[in-house]
């Protein structure tokens, strides 16, 4: 079964092109953002960047694609960021209209007949995957694999193409499970963690609430893995993350996805003429990019466009205010930073957050610490639609439940640092 959700699963060379293509623009503008911050005026590529980008025509196939990557990025040294930046989104653009173009749904048969007659040629129950993340005596209770669903989904999502696969299980319940393929260096660093806060959430839920159980749940990725570069992340269908609102929001109003990047480009070597400070010319950058491009409102509106009534938007809201207190709670502990719009995944049924990548930062060599001013996310667009009452007693108010939750069961939490945090000092970087 594995083998074949392995090598049968595989992403077309366009959507493996695509996800090359995301991730040299999300390089480029997190450089953009670096010198901007930083009030460095030079734009020049840095050598990783043109490293990684000539690295990337020599991989592709022979033909058109590679042809026309060539004669764009063949003088990628002499470029300056803009310019780089404003390719590489034309190429992400002309790769999403492609892929977008193809079938949404694909029967699973032309895949794998394998996996759609899995009930009939299995020897043995199977569990679904992900179970044993759980803390359980025995796995008498776990739910088997009665079939596969023979409809699979291909999802365009913020770092590459998915497959979604759906199974049964003898429960009569469907999970789903997205097909991640060539995934990053810091996997097992991410469920080394997943596993630590599940670890203390269960340790101490006999002494919760119902309340608490519901309102401040940890909502945390179920991720096994199926090869060091293959892994099943389990999905909520009907779910989004901050970067789906806004690439909306961008395509409504006729607007590109980097407009702040090119607007605070052109702005900012202005207002480092005029600004004393680097730090006064990004607020006053800030409060113009977040006027004319980013209003804090896109949340809001979004949400008001997939509820039916004001109740349900007002318990839409309360939940997701308490759940962002968790978010907060878990990423500040751990020194999480780099919390970009897609790492939240939300539910659009509930508002509960599901949270991506929790890896800690070692501002120094065996020092978790963060050098970022604000240490979790609270952007204007969650402050707007959270209001204001829910950031002055919720959020607090949540944010210390958890700490409470987790003081509560110090003793445990000790035992665990001792291990979790192990690996993460032993292998710091020198």
């Amino acid at each position: 079964m594995i083998d074949q959700i392995v090598h049968r699963l595989k992403p077309c060379p366009e959507e493996d092109i695509y996800r090359l293509v995301r991730a040299l623009l999300l390089d480029g503008l997190q450089q953009l953002h670096q010198h901007i911050s930083q009030g460095k005026l030079d734009l020049a590529l840095i050598s990783t960047i043109v490293s990684n980008t000539r690295r990337v025509g020599l991989s592709l196939p022979s033909g058109t694609i590679k042809s026309r990557f060539e004669s764009d990025f063949g003088n990628v040294r002499e470029m300056d960021l803009c310019e780089y930046i404003t390719k590489m989104y034309q190429w992400q653009q002309m790769l999403r209209q492609a892929i977008k173009q193809r079938p949404r749904k694909l029967m699973l048969s032309l895949f794998s007949p394998f996996l759609v007659e899995f009930e009939q040629q299995k020897f043995e129950d199977v569990e679904v995957p992900g179970q044993y993340l759980r803390l359980s005596d025995g796995s008498d209770d776990f739910v088997r694999i009665e079939r596969f669903i023979p409809e699979l989904r291909v999802v365009l999502g913020s770092s590459g193409v998915l497959r979604n696969l759906a199974i049964r299980g003898t429960d009569g319940g469907i999970v789903h499970f997205s097909v991640q393929h060539f995934t990053s260096r810091y996997n097992h660093q991410e469920e080394r963690w997943v596993q630590f806060y599940r670890n203390l959430d269960a340790a101490g839920e006999h002494d919760r609430s119902t309340w608490e159980q519901r309102r401040i749940a940890l909502h945390l990725p179920t991720i096994v893995s199926l090869s060091p570069h293959i892994r099943l992340v389990q999905e909520q269908p009907a779910s989004y993350t901050l970067q789906d609102v806004y690439d909306e929001a961008c395509s409504r109003r006729g607007i590109p996805e980097i407009a702040p990047a090119l607007h605070a480009v052109g702005k900012i070597r202005d207002l480092a003429e005029q600004l004393a400070s680097a730090e006064a010319a990004n607020e006053v950058l800030f409060e113009q990019i977040s006027q004319r491009l980013v209003p804090e409102s896109l949340l809001q509106s979004h949400v008001s466009l997939h509820t039916s009534s004001p109740m349900e938007f007002w318990l839409y809201r309360e939940n997701f205010s308490y759940q962002v207190s968790v978010s907060i709670a878990l990423t500040y502990m751990i020194a999480c930073t780099q919390r970009i719009p897609a790492k939240l995944d939300i539910s659009r049924a509930t508002g509960d957050i599901c949270m991506h990548d929790l890896i800690p930062t070692q501002a120094t060599p065996g020092l978790m610490h963060s050098k970022e001013a604000v240490p979790f996310r609270l952007t204007p667009n969650i402050q707007s639609f959270v209001t204001e009452l829910g950031l002055e007693g919720i959020v607090p108010f949540a944010i210390h439940k958890v700490g409470q939750r987790f003081m509560d069961t110090e003793h445990l939490l000790r035992d665990f640092l001792d291990l979790f945090v192990r690996d993460e000092l032993v292998h710091a970087p020198a």
